[in-house]
């Protein structure tokens, strides 16, 4: 789980009469990672399916979108049995075959994509023609003609004292009406030479000015009909178009399996390497896999085979990585792979994200109620949609069930008030619950522990910082190891990591703000102050930075060069260290500005909700719609942000301590289900 699969690369040699047989049985076992011979053989060329395979590529993506535009998740049929006499001739009638429904689907798929476009053009010139619907003038007519010109628009409404302003002083016609709260309609009319100036002049303020296309009638009353028949019309096309093509969708799985394995064959022949009687082949094969390949290969060549094991190699070429990983971690490496595929000899980090990014999130979105939403949410519509997302999800927002019982917060506090969350956290002889905020102290009249709750939560945050800078820190020591860079790792990553636990270790050991930054205080001004904590992080600071800054030079001098040479990057290490440590440790204090952001937010809700059932009963059943919709926005938004922060926390402030993630994933040649059969020996 912390490593990649050891991958052996290898190098196949087999007679020509028996590679299609083998082709078909290494597909078929998704074990073989296929590459590009690095260079040519003596008496080889390059394979003739180049062009085959890019054909068979092209039609794959073809098929994609065709899924795409119905929005459908493309499915590889089992049990599907391909025929083939010859490959090339053989994916030819396989095309042929499916030629009619290819072009069924590209011609209405195609129809489907200029109706979308239309139509989004459409509703944009229904939004903008909604508040003037009413209007019975050809505005058109006006606003071109020679004597007298008028525009009119959508603006903010402090544009209207500017409106009043120009009037007066261009002596223009000008009328203002009320759209919303936030927009008016505005119209102005007046002499050719004053529009000139008056029309960019308020368009600088906002206005968006009303354009009727030439194809549209001039008055807006008859434009606005107009493009609502239209949409109508177009919407209905669309929805009768995505009907046919849906009736045939069964037939589409079929072609889409068809060109899958095409495409997987064709990528093994066309890498491959071929003289007049022997084929030749380059991949990688998991080592637990070799003697199975082996075994393969000598069944399907009846043992006429070389194959030439090239060991191991790592740095000389880009080796693929293949990660082994519980179905339970798997969910969790889509959020790694966001930031890119490790490395063969780095340590994989799902396994410590997919504990720490959940803490992270809970912690900033500390609501039971609202973290059930999450899980009903990914587990009854995201699961059919993406079933790796619902995951992901659902562990969310179970943190956040978790962290908001533990902070007294079931949909804020009206809710948590009906269940008397407090009296129970008073029956396990809590004042207050243990991750309760500031707004929890005000909530309950208890202001007195405000300023203890700030604290508390300022401690949480921190020590995220000290455990994760720490670990990632240490992670980088690891690689630097396990990358065969010993240099690297003893002149830079072992003092860093010695930095950065000097620097963070009140925060981790105390677990107590005050006296954290007490220590620190105490370590860097006071030169210790006789305190062993603060004595003991001072070492570690001094010692790390001057192993930083002499680490390099030395080296340079045991390989017999100048030891200025070294002396930039250290001062470059030097100084990056000092700023990484100011800037991530507070970094993280973002986990207990988005916790009080969101009890702050579900805390005026409830003043709200108090504020209108004041009124009586009417205003009660306001003050609960609001309520409602209120802990819905809070969801919705409180849930991107914590998410987009746990990732920021983790990409930059933690990934960059150790990880690379430039590795490219290995993916074996498959074709699930499918079965080929040759007529006749190649």
């Amino acid at each position: 789980m912390l490593r990649a699969r050891r991958l052996e690369e290898v190098l196949i040699a087999v007679p020509r009469s028996a590679y299609d047989r083998l082709v078909a049985r290494l597909v078929s076992e998704s074990l073989f990672h296929v590459e590009e011979p690095l260079k040519e053989l003596p008496g080889a060329s390059t394979s003739r399916f180049k062009l085959a395979y890019a054909q068979a590529s092209e039609k794959f993506s073809k098929i994609q979108s065709y899924y795409a535009a119905l929005k459908v998740q493309p499915i590889l049929r089992e049990g599907v049995e391909v025929v083939v006499s010859d490959w090339v001739s053989s994916f030819n009638e396989y095309l042929e075959r499916y030629r009619e429904l290819d072009r069924f689907f590209d011609v209405r798929v195609s129809r489907l994509a200029e109706i979308e476009s239309t139509v989004a053009e459409l509703r944009r010139l229904k939004e903008l023609l909604e508040p003037v619907k009413h209007v019975d003038v050809d505005i058109r007519v006006l606003a071109e003609s020679a004597r007298m010109q008028y525009a009119l628009g959508i603006a903010p409404r402090d544009i209207v004292e500017y409106v009043v302003e120009l009037t007066e002083k261009y002596g223009l016609v000008s009328v203002v009406e009320r759209v919303d709260e936030r927009t008016v309609l505005v119209g102005v009319a007046g002499r050719p030479e004053s529009m000139r100036f008056v029309v960019p002049s308020l368009v600088k303020r906002g206005l968006s000015i009303i354009v009727i296309p030439r194809e549209l009638p001039g008055r807006p009353s008859e434009a606005y009909k107009t493009v609502v028949e239209g949409l109508d019309k177009l919407v209905g096309e669309a929805s009768r178009i995505r009907g046919e093509l849906m009736e045939r969708v069964e037939e589409l799985h079929n072609y889409y399996t068809y060109m899958y394995a095409f495409r997987e064959a064709f990528k093994v022949l066309a890498y491959s390497l071929e003289s007049k009687t022997s084929m030749f082949i380059r991949g990688y094969v998991d080592v637990s896999d070799f003697n199975k390949l082996i075994s393969i290969v000598e069944e399907e060549t009846e043992g006429a085979y070389i194959v030439y094991r090239l060991g191991i190699r790592r740095g000389e070429v880009r080796v693929p990585t293949r990660i082994s990983l519980p179905w339970f971690l798997q969910p969790f490496h889509r959020i790694v792979q966001m930031y890119g595929e490790p490395n063969p000899e780095e340590v994989i980090p799902t396994i410590f994200l997919a504990i720490t990014f959940p803490i992270a999130f809970g912690l900033m979105f500390p609501d039971a109620g609202q973290g059930l939403v999450l899980v009903l949410f990914a587990l009854l519509y995201l699961r059919r949609r993406s079933p790796d997302w619902a995951f992901i999800l659902a562990i969310l927002g179970s943190t956040s069930i978790v962290t908001g019982l533990l902070a007294g917060e079931v949909f804020g506090p009206k809710v948590s008030e009906f269940l008397h969350i407090s009296s129970i956290w008073g029956l396990l002889g809590l004042h207050v619950p243990p991750l309760a905020l500031p707004t929890y102290a005000v909530e309950h009249g208890l202001n007195e522990l405000v300023g203890e709750l700030l604290y508390r939560a300022i401690t949480i945050s921190l020590w995220m910082a000290a455990f994760m800078l720490i670990l990632g820190t240490l992670l980088g020591v690891v690689n630097s190891y396990l990358a065969g860079e010993r240099e690297e790792m003893v002149a830079v990553k072992i003092p860093k990591f010695l930095f950065f636990t000097s620097a963070t270790l009140p925060f981790l050991i105390l677990f107590d703000a005050k006296r954290a930054g007490a220590t620190l205080g105490l370590a860097l001004l006071e030169l210790g102050g006789g305190d062993m904590l603060a004595t003991i992080v001072l070492a570690g600071i001094t010692v790390s930075l001057t192993w930083l800054l002499l680490g390099e030079p030395l080296i340079s001098a045991l390989h017999g060069h100048n030891p200025l040479s070294g002396m930039a990057r250290s001062f470059m290490e030097v100084y990056e260290s000092i700023l990484m440590a100011m800037g991530n440790i507070p970094s993280f204090l973002r986990i207990m500005a988005l916790a009080l952001a969101h009890s702050s937010i579900m805390f005026a809700f409830a003043y709200i909700f108090d504020l209108l059932a004041s009124w009586g009963p009417i205003g009660l059943i306001a003050g609960a719609l609001v309520y409602i919709v209120g802990n819905l926005m809070v969801i919705a938004l409180e849930g991107i942000l914590a998410f987009a922060h746990s990732l920021r926390l983790h990409f930059y402030e933690w990934f960059s301590k150790f990880y690379a993630g430039g590795g490219i994933p290995f993916t074996p040649i498959s074709i699930p289900g499918v079965r080929i059969v040759f007529t006749s020996t190649q």
